[in-house]
């Protein structure tokens, strides 16, 4: 089964008292599997876990991997009170007021208001615990990406099998040109040599050595016998499990090669003809290859 390199999938734990997470996971094409994670500071020390579950479901392609986390309730909140640091604002405030004669003492609401005697710290996170929860949102979001890599995948096994069938037909074309090949060419050397000559026979075997050298030159029957093993194994590449990319890749360039010999040696309008409508549904698998993993 072929799977495109291009999907979204996103998942999240809605309904959990404790933690929320959102994870979304973007796919495009890439030579290699490249893994990029964006995630809370307070959670980078599971990111390479993260990256080990991506490469665990996915073969290739640029993945992108956007996390966001909420703490739904207050419990990993502490509100830390410096003792030392309010006792120096206290003492310096009552010096104030021996200095200035006041009668008047330092109040709650202003001592709380001095910076760092209050502050806010979050409890230490138990990695382990997010960490579980964390990883079944992840796997929910990659089985949603995979399903839409799947479906486009399919879709581009399909456009290709049908142009794949064009080129097999427009090569059986070449290969039913072929004898043909050979006569016109008999038939314009022979045209050639009387308008030369005129009524002075040629060697006729002469004649029969330039027709063999340029028989020989012309014989494309190996090319298109490669050209179509390529075919069936492109074809059979289709259905196997596995990322199957860089095969086919592999399996067009061979195409090209046999297509661009084809259209060296054939000599032939009605050839060169086919050959350029073959690469150019050549030139349409090889973007589509681009894409599968």
């Amino acid at each position: 089964m072929v799977f495109s390199m291009t999907g979204y999938g996103r998942a999240d734990n809605n309904g959990d008292e404790q933690f929320q997470f959102t994870v979304e996971i973007r796919s495009v094409n890439h030579r290699y599997l490249d893994v990029s994670v964006r995630m809370p500071r307070e959670l980078y020390q599971l990111e390479e876990k993260v990256r080990q579950r991506i490469q665990q479901a996915l073969g290739r392609g640029r993945i992108e991997v956007a996390i966001s986390f909420r703490q739904e309730d207050d419990s990993g909140i502490s509100i830390i009170l410096d003792r030392n640091l309010l006792a120096a604002y206290y003492d310096a405030l009552q010096e104030i007021a021996t200095v200035c004669s006041l009668d008047e003492k330092p109040n709650l609401k202003l001592l709380a208001a001095f910076p760092d005697v209050l502050r806010v710290e979050k409890n230490k996170l138990d990695i382990e615990s997010i960490w579980e929860k964390l990883q079944a949102v992840i796997d929910k979001a990659i089985a949603e990406l995979l399903v839409q890599r799947r479906d486009e995948g399919e879709r581009l096994a399909e456009d290709i099998k049908v142009r794949l069938q064009t080129i097999e037909e427009k090569a059986g074309l070449i290969k039913k040109r072929a004898p043909f090949i050979v006569e016109d060419y008999r038939n314009k050397i022979s045209e050639r040599i009387k308008e030369y000559l005129g009524d002075f026979e040629a060697d006729p075997a002469r004649l029969l050595t330039e027709i063999a050298i340029f028989t020989d030159k012309s014989n494309v029957t190996e090319e298109l016998v490669r050209l179509s093993s390529h075919l069936a194994g492109f074809r059979e590449a289709l259905q196997e499990e596995g990322p199957v990319g860089r095969k086919l890749d592999f399996l067009t360039q061979e195409l090209f090669r046999e297509v661009n010999t084809i259209g060296s040696k054939a000599n032939d309008y009605e050839a060169a003809k086919l050959v350029v409508e073959i690469k150019a549904e050549l030139e349409k698998i090889r973007e589509q290859v681009q894409n599968i993993e």
